[in-house]
């Protein structure tokens, strides 16, 4: 995988069962995300949020953005409008990045999640 220090050391969680590093400014988050080559594909489920930009660092990942499915291999870049439901399944070995203008995901160490508008 290719995220190395600083990335692993911001604070890492987990979203269905992929490992999540976690940079939170108080208002807005990037997630860094990574799938090791040994574990099974994951889906991450139909959600909605606030604009979310990404890309694939590594590997593919399936994406249902609405209606349409969509094949990112790395390299490519994805644009979510706000509210626009979709979901996710990542390949093994793959990493990837996402941004977002609000809290998304729960930190660790925190008891209730850390959340924007839904």
């Amino acid at each position: 995988m290719p995220f190395g220090a600083p990335i692993t050391q911001l604070p890492k969680t987990s979203l269905a069962g992929i490992d999540v590093y976690v940079h939170d400014d108080g208002s807005s988050q990037v997630l860094f995300m990574e799938l090791g080559a040994d574990r099974a594909a994951v889906t991450v489920p139909t959600h909605t949020h606030g604009v979310e930009w990404g890309t694939v660092v590594e590997g593919e990942i399936e994406m249902t953005i609405g209606e349409r499915v969509e094949l990112h291999p790395a390299g490519t870049q994805h644009l979510i409008a706000a509210q626009v439901p979709h979901s996710f399944r990542f390949r093994p070995g793959t990493s990837s990045i996402h941004c977002f203008g609000e809290r998304r995901i729960t930190l660790p160490g925190r008891s209730t999640p850390v959340r924007g508008p839904a």
